[in-house]
């Protein structure tokens, strides 16, 4: 017996292409009908919330299946690789970290994400100095060299060209600059100031566009501090800083001429080499026959912006040179007048420890800037040269470090 079907077909053969047409017709509407109904729901909706978070960014959805690791970020593109980081309690420090590496930098490096401004992309550098325009000066005592010293030679004064560490006694492991007839007493900072002063302007003449003068326990954020100079001209008599002081000026030792606000080299200040040009000469004579050479009045700072006041220049102020490290700068400041320049330049008062922490969420940041950016030649740039200045610390650690000897068993 012919199945039903069959039946029909063979008995209404003129009929078949009818029928043909109705059954495709038919599957084409249950196929639109159950399709425009499984549209109307999100894929949310299919896969448990708990899997995955949609992002919505460019018009387009992008699945992260790691919903936590997101859970502070509305843009992918603005990423902080530190203050983004998922913490794993509530308390003072995380304890379910999983390296040390992890716990460095959750416990330790996100603490600035509370304390700094941390912007996250629209990274512009410098345009019209680079960073072996500046010469670096820096005064320091053979008690610090350990210390403080050697915590600013292995941080941001790793990657700039010139620098000079001005002291009382030479040490192979810096870049120590002795300066005859100083020893470890404040006083004796003016003399490293103004000697030092004069001799990089003798080794830098022509070349150098500016000086900037600092201690060894300020921390400086150079691709900061360099954009700043965007707006100066190195040919003109200039005394850059940001922290200013009242101090009094002097004739003759004791005649008090005059009281002015000077720019701090606690926080740093600039000279352009105009300015150098004009003081350098004067400098013996000022410090050996004008200024005090008292331990209430060792502020070499001080002096350097009288004698520039002497011929009729005054010290400009900038904002971002904070005269203590940041913890205190919020604690004295407050956010609102702290964060006023999310680009500071400068921290004085910076342990040893903070130094070496500062430095590497800064340099965090502005991998996140310039990536978040998509600048990827400025990415690479940086990279490399920060690839470079490692390798080169490295090889000064290797002479500096004797490993203990191995005792075999």
């Amino acid at each position: 017996m012919r199945p039903w079907i069959s039946t029909l077909f063979f008995n209404h053969r003129s009929l078949l292409p009818v029928q043909t047409l109705s059954i495709c017709i038919g599957f084409l509407c249950i196929t639109y009908l159950v399709l425009s109904n499984f549209s109307r729901l999100s894929i949310t909706n299919i896969i448990p919330a708990t899997w995955i978070q949609p992002i919505k960014i460019n018009d387009k959805i992008i699945l992260n299946l790691e919903q936590q690791e997101m859970q502070h970020v509305s843009r992918i593109e603005n990423r902080s690789f530190i203050c983004d980081r998922m913490r794993k309690n509530d308390g003072r420090r995380v304890v379910n970290f999983t390296s040390e590496l992890d716990d460095h930098q959750l416990n330790i490096l996100r603490l600035y994400c509370d304390i700094v401004p941390v912007p996250r992309s629209k990274w512009i550098p410098a345009s019209r100095y680079v960073e072996s325009d500046i010469v670096f000066i820096i005064h320091t005592s053979a008690s610090f060299y350990h210390t403080r010293a050697t915590a600013v030679r292995d941080t941001w004064a790793s990657r700039v060209t010139h620098k000079y560490f001005f002291s009382e006694t030479p040490y192979s492991s810096l870049p120590v600059t002795v300066i005859d007839g100083t020893r470890k007493a404040r006083s004796s900072n003016i003399k490293k100031v103004y000697n030092g002063l004069e001799i990089a302007y003798k080794k830098h003449n022509g070349t150098a566009k500016f000086y900037f003068v600092t201690s060894c326990d300020t921390f400086v954020n150079v691709p900061h501090l360099l954009k700043r100079l965007d707006s100066f001209d190195y040919k003109q008599p200039l005394i850059i800083g940001g922290f200013t002081e009242k101090h009094k000026c002097y004739i003759k030792r004791n005649l008090v001429n005059y009281t002015i606000s000077y720019s701090s080299s606690d926080p740093g200040f600039y000279l352009s080499t105009q300015m150098m040009k004009l003081i350098v000469p004067k400098l013996n004579s000022h410090f050996n026959n004008d200024w005090p050479l008292t331990e209430d009045k060792e502020h070499a700072d001080a002096a350097l912006n009288c004698l520039a006041h002497s011929m009729g220049i005054k010290s400009t102020a900038i904002s971002g040179f904070w005269k203590q490290n940041p913890e205190q700068t919020l604690r004295d400041n407050g956010k609102n007048e702290f964060y006023a320049d999310l680009e500071p330049k400068t921290f004085h008062n910076v342990h040893p420890l903070s130094m070496h922490v500062l430095d590497e969420f800064y340099v965090h940041q502005l991998l996140d800037r310039i990536g978040n950016d998509k600048d990827f030649d400025e990415l690479m740039k940086f990279t490399r040269h920060f690839v470079n200045i490692h390798y080169q610390l490295l090889r000064i650690k290797q002479r500096e470090c004797t490993l203990p000897t191995v005792e075999i068993i």
